[in-house]
């Protein structure tokens, strides 16, 4: 078994992740940032009541796509804490210069539909290749998948907004 604890078999691994399963991988990260986008599919599972106020600045969000248009998306945004259930915890920004995040609590994050179940099935097929590459347990695999599509999660997020960015000053 690897012992992934040291700097140089983490890099070893994350270096084997992006190139034994960059397809996969670019699959998910797809599949995520359009279900991340789709405020039907977030909106199916909101449990936090609007309107919303920013605790900080006083601003009011009447609706949840006033708070999700209204607000910055920040890295690992979206996360759960297994102690407290199966919600979710979507954190956004307040616009500037207050920055203040703010939360908002959705139920089980589970996705049934087909692109969801795709996305899980290219996981299982990622974690269970890692774990036969690197010879390492199944928790670890885990952790080394999420961690590497957490990370190209935020760049592609942080590229997207670049691009609007800069298409809008086009403009």
């Amino acid at each position: 078994m690897s012992s992934l604890t040291d700097p140089k078999e983490a890099l070893k691994a994350q270096e084997l992740c992006l190139d034994t399963l960059r397809m996969e991988l670019d699959e998910i990260v797809h599949i995520s940032l359009n279900l991340s986008k789709s405020l039907g599919f977030l909106k199916s599972r909101l449990k936090t009541p609007f309107p919303r106020k920013c605790t900080k600045c006083a601003r009011i969000f009447e609706t949840f796509e006033d708070f999700y248009k209204d607000t910055s998306e920040i890295a690992r945004g979206t996360v759960n804490y297994p102690i407290l259930g199966n919600d979710f915890y979507l954190h956004r920004n307040c616009p500037s210069p207050c920055e203040t995040t703010l939360v908002v609590v959705f139920v089980d994050r589970r996705d049934d539909s087909l692109p969801g179940l795709r996305r899980r099935l290219l996981f299982e097929t990622c974690m269970n290749r890692l774990r036969q590459v690197l010879h390492i347990p199944r928790e670890q695999a885990r952790d080394i998948l999420l961690t590497e599509l957490a990370n190209q999660l935020t760049i592609r997020t942080y590229l997207e907004a670049e691009r609007e960015q800069q298409a809008a000053s086009d403009s």
